[in-house]
């Protein structure tokens, strides 16, 4: 969830839900929520219709900081690194990836800021982000030598998280795509 209000109507979709769920969920798991109000707030945010409820729901209750949470550091050399489903996107992500591979997810993540930045830096690799409809992506500062740099989002929304990616790309690749589209007749589907 963006720290960016919403408009009062903007209507809350099933992952809106989850994230605020999680979000929640987190804050019992951390013994800031006891059970009663565990419950009164799923409650409240499986009902609720809009993303303006959905952040009434959850507006105290920031992430506890489980060391660093605004920096992320992720190297990867001749393997891969991923980040996906359910995690907390710091203010601030270094992918450093030399003959790998590093995937960011951001469709399910928790994300706590109005502006992520993440410095891309990919040698003989790829370094891919995959980002929820609505995000606006900068990626005009990343440097490039036998590379590519692809935004293949569509047009962001008002009020929408930045996406600023820096860096730099030595015979590699750094794309920033929304999730593929599932096709009921192919099994291997992947984000």
């Amino acid at each position: 969830m963006s720290l960016e209000q919403p408009p009062p109507g903007h209507r809350a979709s099933d992952n809106d839900r989850e994230r605020a769920a999680a979000v929640v969920q987190e804050a019992h798991t951390d013994g800031r929520l006891d059970f009663q109000e565990l419950d009164e707030r799923l409650t409240q945010i499986y009902t609720a219709k809009t993303q303006l409820e959905l952040r009434n729901v959850t507006a105290d209750l920031v992430p506890v900081a489980h060391g660093s949470t605004q920096e992320l550091t992720l190297r990867a050399r001749h393997s891969a690194q991923k980040r996906e489903g359910a995690w907390t996107v710091p203010e601030r992500l270094t992918a450093i990836a030399e003959h790998s591979s590093v995937k960011l997810d951001f469709t399910d993540a928790l994300v706590h800021w109005a502006e992520v930045h993440v410095d891309a830096h990919a040698k003989h690799s790829s370094v891919v982000m995959v980002i929820p409809e609505g995000w606006s992506v900068d990626i005009d500062q990343v440097d490039m030598v036998h590379s590519s740099a692809k935004n293949k989002a569509v047009a962001p929304r008002a009020g929408g998280v930045r996406l600023r990616v820096t860096g730099e790309a030595r015979h590699g690749s750094i794309v920033v795509r929304h999730p593929r589209k599932r096709h009921w007749w192919w099994p291997w589907y992947s984000k």
